[in-house]
């Protein structure tokens, strides 16, 4: 009886680690962050015909550090924090330190496609000092260790590298003085809004960039670079008519008050 009820111990551990396993790798594509890699619900670069992945890819095994380019994503923070309210732990949405863009992650991508949860041999752990380093521009611990596992595995950095490389780019992207004030209701088509940004950056180019939008409201800008971190043009992921389709914008305010 001791016997049996012993094996039945270890079976519900072994069941409850692979649970936690499962949880910890697996995941789509819509991040803790609250921001939708196909935010229009458009079908996936992803799908069968459409990729310019070779057959390894193909296969679903994504390996670390294969890919063409980077995508910058800055997150404009009151529209993840309106849909996300009753998350009231959430650091991100902090009402007394309101924010307006934020750093959302770095992806690296296809030409069209992109991987994701690469396997890189080993636990993908983001360590403390690592995350405290990245909590003023990417203000939500859960995000930062979501974005390595799901983003930063496949850029075949380790996470001190990756985060460094995003932090690098995050600070090259000078954010227009019109866009500081999250307090402030704003509307801007998509195309005002670019021309906004290359204003800013000298170095950027309309087809360096894009914006893309949950319904009416904006929902991020990307940037695209190279893996040496030059701008370039964007690939076929980034096609405007997918990620926005409104002619005018909403930049809601941050909340006030919780």
């Amino acid at each position: 009886m001791r016997t049996d009820l012993i094996k039945l111990v270890l079976l519900l551990i072994v069941l409850a680690v692979v649970v936690i396993l499962a949880g910890y790798f697996g995941g789509g594509e819509r991040t803790p962050g609250g921001f939708d890699h196909n935010p229009q619900g458009a079908p996936s670069h992803n799908a069968p015909g459409e990729s310019d992945r070779g057959p390894q890819e193909e296969a679903g095994r994504n390996p670390p550090g294969r890919f063409d380019y980077y995508l910058l994503v800055l997150g404009w923070s009151p529209t993840y924090c309106a849909s996300e309210r009753h998350d009231r732990s959430d650091q991100q949405c902090e009402t007394q330190h309101p924010r307006s863009f934020v750093l959302h992650g770095l992806w690296p991508q296809y030409e069209r496609g992109w991987p994701k949860d690469c396997a890189t041999g080993a636990w993908p752990w983001v360590p403390r000092p690592v995350i405290d380093k990245m909590l003023d521009v990417m203000p939500s611990t859960h995000l930062i260790i979501h974005e390595y596992q799901t983003h930063g595995t496949c850029s075949g950095l380790g996470p001190t590298e990756y985060f460094s490389a995003a932090r690098e780019l995050y600070d090259r992207v000078r954010i227009p003085s019109r866009y500081a004030d999250p307090a402030t209701r704003l509307e801007a088509s998509p195309d005002e809004i670019e021309r906004d940004f290359v204003a800013a950056n000298p170095w950027l180019k309309p087809d360096m960039m894009a914006v893309a939008c949950r319904g009416e409201d904006l929902l991020d800008v990307r940037f695209c670079f190279g893996r040496d971190l030059a701008p370039r043009p964007c690939g076929a992921n980034e096609d405007e008519k997918r990620l926005s389709r409104q002619d005018t914008v909403s930049l809601r305010p941050a909340e006030a008050g919780r």
